[in-house]
């Protein structure tokens, strides 16, 4: 439970007997189910990494209204214009961050391939990087990867997707924006 936890506020501890909660657990490989809740992140306004929990509920709640539409196309919900501008918006603003999230994965891995690694390894360093769940790496792939053999340009790379997971990608992006500057 500890591991478990830790994971999913991606504090990144490993509980002393994790060698033997795994031969427990009778799951092949239980680092992809962390590397799952790693990527879930923490709560609301927290510094953890990941997509948030909040964000992968409003994702969840828009897939089921999006279900129910398909099932009933020409219902009446009855929250009113302005429950349904709110709920627009929510689902809005967590799918641009779950696709700045995927993306920021995806150059990372290719960044990591760039520097040798193979897809598996570079998937598990980008997410654990990302997520800012170091010990991650350890984990999923059995205790194979390690930082220390990595080229200093791949733990550059680390370092900076690790520094964007912390930052959150979205404060990054309006940073950016001339229109944050001008109001």
């Amino acid at each position: 439970v500890f591991t478990v936890l830790s994971f999913l506020t991606t504090t990144g501890f490993i509980s002393g007997g994790w060698a033997e909660a795994r031969s427990w657990s009778g799951l092949p490989t239980p680092g992809l189910i962390l590397a799952g809740l790693a990527i879930f992140g923490g709560g609301v306004a927290t510094t953890a990494g990941g997509v948030k929990l909040l964000r992968v509920y409003a994702l969840y709640k828009h897939g089921v209204r999006e279900m129910g539409r398909l099932v009933h196309p020409n219902s009446i919900g009855s929250e009113g214009r302005l429950g349904r501008e709110v709920r627009r918006e929510g689902a809005f603003v967590a799918w641009i961050f779950f696709m700045l999230f995927a993306l920021t994965i995806a150059v990372v891995m290719l960044m990591l391939a760039a520097t040798g690694l193979s897809f598996e390894e570079a998937m598990v360093f980008a997410v654990a990087s990302f997520s800012t769940t170091g010990p991650l790496a350890e984990v999923v792939l059995d205790g194979s990867l390690s930082y220390v053999t990595l080229s200093p340009m791949a733990k550059l790379v680390l370092s900076a997707a690790m520094v964007l997971g912390r930052l959150e990608t979205l404060a990054i992006i309006a940073l950016l924006n001339p229109d944050f500057w001008r109001s």
